[in-house]
């Protein structure tokens, strides 16, 4: 019994001899890679990491822009007039449902409304009526004014220009919300009416004015629903 009990004794201190040396040696080896480690561990930000990485997944599976878009109409001014001669709206789902669109990256925040004409954005921003509806599979569209509000104003595409690949966009029903990711930023015509083409995921474009305070063309970005978190 007694050379079993000198035997742990002599494990442990051993064991604790050997801590005695390793500890002090490793403190030795990290202390001078102190700072390194701290930015590094500071700098290390998973849910950001996870964020860059879901997005460059979105952009690989999208439908390159290519194949979505056709070519520009030039028989048209603007793809506003495409909306002539359609028939008054029976029902306005989107602002009976209170729609909000959202992007706090740029502090933007304002009803999304619907209509059958371009007026309709006097009132916020407006839902293309031949579009499909957020969060459907397909092109939702939602085009809004640049610079008849502008900041502090947040119902207004002012900064539109200053997403970045990887932001995210929310459609607010309720206590119910949609995630966009922004994938993809373009200039394009304002007769090109290729950015109201029906796709085949489930997307959400946003249409506004550039260069700031002309009409010249229009900016768009591409944003495609985040399925991890399509409901926030």
């Amino acid at each position: 019994m007694n050379k079993v009990k000198n035997k742990g004794k002599k494990i442990l201190l051993s064991a604790f001899l050997i801590l005695l040396v390793v500890i002090p040696s490793l403190g030795l080896i990290i202390y001078p890679k102190y700072s390194d480690i701290k930015i590094f561990l500071k700098d290390l930000n998973i849910p950001q990491i996870t964020k860059n990485s879901w997005t460059s997944f979105l952009i690989t599976i999208s439908p390159l822009q290519k194949e979505v878009r056709g070519e520009t109409d030039t028989q048209v001014d603007s793809i506003e007039e495409l909306t002539k001669g359609l028939q008054p709206l029976e029902e306005k789902i989107l602002e009976k449902r209170e729609t909000v669109l959202e992007i706090p990256s740029i502090d933007v925040e304002g009803v999304v409304v619907q209509g059958i004409n371009s007026n309709n954005m006097d009132r916020g921003f407006w839902h293309f009526p031949t579009s499909k509806f957020p969060g459907e599979k397909g092109n939702s569209v939602v085009i809004g004014h640049r610079f008849q509000n502008i900041p502090p104003a947040r119902d207004t595409f002012y900064n539109l220009d200053k997403l970045n690949i990887g932001d995210e966009i929310y459609i607010k029903q309720g206590d119910d919300s949609l995630t966009f990711i922004v994938t993809h930023m373009e200039i394009v015509e304002k007769n090109d009416i290729s950015i109201l083409k029906d796709s085949s995921d489930y997307r959400l474009t946003l249409v506004t004015c550039t260069p700031l305070w002309t009409s010249d063309q229009r900016l768009v970005i591409t944003a495609k629903l985040d399925r991890l978190y399509n409901r926030g």
